[in-house]
């Protein structure tokens, strides 16, 4: 379904290979050097599980092949990076002690483990070379080539890329499930889908092939074949929690919102992970805002930001916060949001930049011009400093405070140069031409939000905006 976005940015990687002991590689597909079959046939069965997003069952088919071999460094890096067993710290420790250990295997094994801890770690780019070194060395093998190929694919081309790899490797089922996006991505509807049914014919007993195949169908206004798919991934694995969630995302997208959290309710309780159960917490507070039931939404956040708190989650905790202020400034009460807002800043050492976001839609809805033109500033100074910033939110901010301001004509040269793709963008765009009296104009762009299938309930700002192109507050 959504898996890890593999837009590595490209570095030398000759910097990080001047290190390694070099060893002849003449092999045509990886061989792990470790003298346990029972920890290669382990190792190997996990990768698969990996491969299709099924990390709980990864994590178990490693932390099996480590205990067979505990001197197999590879299996200890990805052990490490896929359990929830470990504390942060012993984590660290585990995949730096699983890159020491492969420093007796083959280069090849070395670069891999070597990239899968910094890809465990959040380093993109030193993982990007690595896995690149890695299988420019056994270029006959497909795992190796298809790593290489994500982190060597600049942003745009990855349809030609894939292809081409496709061509070489027509029965290996991993790359479909990024072609399939790829191609939703440049407009190619059948082709997307086309691609997804093929994941899933090469992997039937895999949960994400059915996973990846029902959200395209979703996307497309499919509900029942949706529906059916995502039904099958979840009975192809139970603990598959991204098979309810979407299940949720169908529901919430023809109105039943109950049935909606009843799924998103399942899926937190087959969470893999705490961060996961904070995933479909708010994903549930997505249904309350396209319910347009404010009361609980707050009462949601308020949930979330205690759940955050508890697993020392501090920029989930000041999102909530953040959150919780814009809905008490939607009902004027100004109090509490004043209170919300100060306990979303307080909550992080360095203010997240999206707590900005809802400062301004916070205090504009509440009419206080000149702290909502200081969050403003604030937000648009992050985004000079930080290309991590969402653009779409600066803008949506922005066009929101000119249109509530009187100024809407000003709000649409800022909207128009926006993503105009974006369902909280359209909504801002078709408030502004309502201010300017074109009601006809304002419709049609709300209506097209209506024809979007591709809904993320975690994002609460769409959501808010679906709501709103109903007619909603």
């Amino acid at each position: 379904m959504r898996n890890r976005p593999c837009s590595f940015i490209a570095v030398v990687a000759s910097a990080f290979l001047l290190p390694l002991a070099a060893r002849a590689q003449t092999d045509t597909a990886l061989r792990f050097t470790t003298s346990v079959p029972r920890a290669a046939t382990e190792l190997k069965a996990g990768i698969t599980d990996m491969e299709n997003f099924s990390l709980e069952a990864a994590a178990a088919r490693f932390e099996s092949a480590t205990n067979a071999d505990p001197s197999f460094g590879l299996a200890r890096v990805l052990y490490a990076g896929t359990t929830t067993k470990l504390t942060p710290a012993q984590r660290t420790a585990e995949l730096n002690r699983g890159v020491a250990d492969a420093a007796r295997a083959s280069t090849t094994e070395l670069l891999l483990a070597a990239a899968y801890r910094e890809f465990f770690l959040n380093r993109d780019e030193a993982a990007a070379a690595l896995f690149r070194a890695a299988a420019s060395l056994i270029p006959g093998d497909r795992y190796l080539a298809f790593a290489g190929v994500l982190s060597a694919t600049p942003p745009g081309t990855a349809v030609p890329s894939l292809r081409e790899f496709i061509s070489r490797h027509p029965d290996y089922a991993p790359p479909y499930n990024n072609l399939a996006y790829a191609l939703w991505a440049q407009g190619d509807r059948a082709g997307a889908l086309e691609a997804a049914k093929r994941q899933v014919e090469l992997n039937p007993n895999a949960p994400n092939p059915h996973d990846t195949y029902a959200e395209l169908l979703q996307w497309n206004g499919n509900f029942a074949e949706a529906t059916a798919a995502y039904r099958r991934a979840a009975a192809t694995a139970p603990r598959f929690p991204e098979a309810h969630a979407g299940l949720a995302e169908v529901d919430a997208l023809q109105g039943r919102y109950d049935q909606a959290r009843a799924h998103l309710n399942q899926a937190i309780a087959n969470a893999y992970t705490p961060q996961q159960k904070l995933t479909y917490m708010r994903a549930i507070a997505g249904t309350y805002a396209l319910q347009g039931a404010d009361d609980a939404v707050a009462r949601q956040y308020e949930a979330i930001a205690r759940e955050a708190t508890a697993q020392q989650n501090a920029s989930l905790t000041a999102l909530a916060n953040a959150q919780l202020a814009a809905v008490y400034g939607a009902g004027g009460k100004a109090a509490e949001s004043h209170r919300a807002l100060a306990a979303a800043k307080a909550a992080s050492p360095e203010v997240p930049w999206v707590v900005h976001y809802y400062g301004v839609v916070a205090h504009g809805q509440m009419k206080h011009w000149g702290p909502a033109t200081e969050e403003l500033n604030a937000l648009k100074a992050k985004r000079a400093a930080n290309l991590a910033v969402s653009p779409t939110l600066v803008a949506a901010a922005e066009g929101f405070l000119l249109t509530q301001q009187g100024r809407p004509a000003e709000a649409l040269r800022v909207l128009s140069a926006a993503d105009t793709t974006s369902a909280l963008i359209m909504n801002r765009i078709a408030e502004a031409h309502a201010a300017l009296g074109h009601a006809p104009v304002a419709a049609d762009w709300n209506a097209r939000i209506g024809r979007n299938y591709v809904l993320n309930l975690v994002d609460i700002p769409a959501a808010h905006a679906r709501r709103r192109a109903r007619g909603g507050r």
